[in-house]
């Protein structure tokens, strides 16, 4: 199977950039392109960006595939706070309906942390039920109520792995397992992939700090690999490379990830949309023709095969 044309990521919730960076990157062939969270919530709170988005991108024939939902403590789903699911339920509601609004296909979540939970909310108090287990459940409990509108709005949900124990790829087929339904994928992370697997001279106290301390004892405990766990059920991804120990948002070739064996792998996806860059918007507008050769080199196309 051949895959998809690369979506380009678009983090520029400004309504002149962003007419800019659409008409460069129709100039240079692109066919799809990404909102980012703040985008997409910035689209959600103005009705009139959010049709300058949709306008800009039908101008220069471009479709804006795929969105980002916010992902807060507050807002990634199965949110452990007090009050949380309903709070998160509001939020990724409306990420759905701005996004069937903007025309976009696909939805990318994430879901919650379940450990040091306080250390970004200490006002909430001791928090119940943040372990694994309760975690998959209130995922499956939210989806209960966000499937339905996705479904309605002709939308997809995609769980995006992470780089905390309730965001690995063995995670995620849990909650897949009670939540299956066609309207709901998974969005493989390459970046996020590369900092959570096992590498050959990689111990875990190479791993950043603010990441490390997602884990039991300040230890990550490295996984097998991540998009051999989630291809079948993957329907989006994000594109971006590192060193395998933080989440740096780098343009292909500049890390460690073997982008052939992942191109080779994905287009035996049984599932697969789109695949998406999630490069850092510096390389975008530093320099877009060598990040979009970067692509080419690593063997993503522009408008499909």
């Amino acid at each position: 199977m051949a895959l998809p044309p690369l979506a380009l990521n678009l983090s520029y919730p400004d309504r002149s950039v962003m007419n800019l960076y659409i008409s460069m990157a129709a100039e240079l062939g692109i066919k799809r392109m990404s909102l980012d969270s703040v985008t997409l919530k910035k689209a959600a709170e103005d009705p009139e960006f959010a049709g300058t988005v949709k306008k800009s991108a039908e101008l220069h024939n471009i479709t804006i595939f795929d969105v980002h939902a916010p992902h807060g403590l507050g807002d990634s789903l199965g949110n452990p706070l007090p009050g949380g699911l309903e709070k998160s339920n509001e939020v990724m509601l409306q990420s759905l309906r701005s996004a069937a609004e903007i025309g976009a296909k696909i939805v990318t979540m994430h879901t919650a942390r379940t450990r040091l939970v306080n250390r970004f909310a200490p006002e909430a108090g001791p928090i119940e039920n943040v372990d694994l287990d309760g975690a998959v459940d209130r995922a499956v409990k939210q989806l209960e109520v966000l499937i339905p509108e996705a479904e309605k709005l002709g939308l997809m949900i995609a769980l995006e792995n992470l780089f905390l124990p309730s965001s690995t790829a063995s995670h995620l087929n849990r909650i897949m397992e009670k939540a299956r339904h066609a309207n709901l994928g998974f969005c493989y992370d390459s970046g996020h992939a590369l900092i959570v697997e096992k590498v050959p001279g990689k111990t875990p106290d190479m791993i950043a700090d603010w990441i490390a301390w997602g884990w039991e004892n300040d230890t990550m405990t490295f996984q097998d690999d991540q998009l051999d766990g989630m291809l079948n059920d993957v329907i989006t991804t994000h594109f971006h490379d590192n060193d395998g120990t933080g989440d740096l948002h780098r343009v292909p070739g500049t890390g460690i990830a073997d982008w052939k064996r992942i191109a080779e792998r994905l287009k035996k996806a049984p599932r697969l949309l789109s695949v998406q860059s999630e490069v850092g918007k510096a390389a975008f507008a530093e320099d877009i023709k060598d990040y979009i050769r970067k692509f080419a080199e690593a063997g993503f196309t522009l408008t499909g095969e």
